[in-house]
């Protein structure tokens, strides 16, 4: 995958902007203010249907401006290919080669890795900031399984639904066996989803982080909640039943799993430092940048959001000269020292009046 284009209008800082990424290693350079990291957004925006941050569509649409407009072009899929996107406060319309789509058929066309600074409590926060971080490297590897996350979070909201009225007196429990025989049956989806990614993931997230110049061994883990087919499964929520009304929730389930990230054996959240969990991140984005290269045959985007900080000369080389492997790279940072000669690439901004 790479764009060769992107125009944006109307996008946050940017009434109008250009951006014509070569195909290895563009840095998009300039002080903090100056919409670096909005390009990268835009650029996920056109590529998979979502920003790089947790606001609503309006929110992107600069101030004072009626629309946002996003155009890019490239080649993903083997072969040429362009979307078009446009916002209002109100509507959003894409297109794929003229065609409008939704963004699931986007995420089937692109896939794109990202690393921006939140991506860090991936090692140091809670267990749901992993299961995000499998389940997006899953549907970056293999897009349909968005299908079957929707599916078991939706039962699971309409089972919890049941378990408050039943509690409350205003149901029956005989109406809990429909949606247990339907999460037992996507539960073992995801449980079986997860537990490929992690065996094809493990052995190339050690190799990364080996070549990101870590001296010890790093390990990936999953740890679910809940082990065996539907039919094990669906005993377990049967067998719960009684203790799921009484806390008006679901008990167990890949909602309550977890992905355990080791160095040198022991568990990185209790013992690797700020830099070696930073060194753990970038590896295992690049080893999932691996994956979807095999899985889908075709290289991902690599969008690096502010990923050189507090790395030195040595890391920042390693880094780059691996990411430009895994496919077209696009990252930020504040100036060009550090960046000019390890990028192909350099695209300068400054702070608009």
């Amino acid at each position: 995958m790479r764009v060769d284009l992107l125009r944006v209008a109307g996008f946050r800082c940017h009434s109008e902007a250009e951006l014509r990424p070569v195909a290895g290693v563009t840095a998009i350079v300039g002080p903090n203010g100056s919409g670096k990291t909005s390009l990268l957004e835009a650029v996920h925006l056109a590529a998979c249907g979502t920003g790089l941050r947790s606001t609503a569509d309006g929110r992107m649409i600069q101030d004072g401006a009626d629309e946002l407009g996003v155009r890019l072009e490239g080649q993903a899929g083997g072969a040429p290919t362009t979307v078009r996107l446009r916002l209002t406060k109100g509507a959003r319309t894409v297109e794929l080669d003229g065609a409008e789509v939704d963004g699931r058929t986007l995420r089937e066309r692109w896939a794109a890795v990202t690393f921006i600074p939140d991506v860090l409590d991936l090692i140091k926060r809670g267990p749901a900031v992993r299961r995000l971080a499998m389940d997006r490297a899953i549907e970056s590897a293999w897009p349909r399984f968005e299908e079957h996350e929707r599916a078991y979070r939706q039962t699971m909201e309409q089972r919890n639904a049941v378990l408050r009225r039943v509690r409350r007196r205003e149901g029956s429990e005989d109406e809990l066996d429909p949606w247990d025989w339907q999460l037992a049956d996507t539960a073992s989806l995801i449980i079986e989803a997860r537990e490929r990614l992690v065996e094809r993931l493990a052995p190339l997230f050690r190799e990364r982080v080996i070549t990101l110049g870590s001296p010890q061994a790093a390990a990936l883990t999953y740890a679910p909640s809940v082990v065996g087919e539907s039919g094990a499964i669906l005993a377990l929520l049967q067998e719960r039943r009684r203790e799921d009304i009484e806390r008006q929730t679901t008990g167990i389930g890949p909602h309550l799993d977890d992905l355990v990230v080791e160095l040198d054996g022991r568990d990185a959240r209790r013992s690797a430092s700020q830099g070696e969990q930073r060194t753990l991140v970038l590896g295992f984005l690049l080893a999932q940048a691996a994956l979807v290269a095999e899985t889908r045959h075709e290289q991902p985007l690599l969008l690096l959001d502010d990923v050189l900080s507090e790395l030195d000369r040595d890391r920042r080389m390693r880094l780059i000269a691996t990411a430009r492997e895994h496919g077209q790279v696009l990252l930020t940072a504040t100036g060009a020292d550090g960046v000019d000669d390890l990028a192909d690439e350099v695209h300068e901004l400054s702070v608009r009046a």
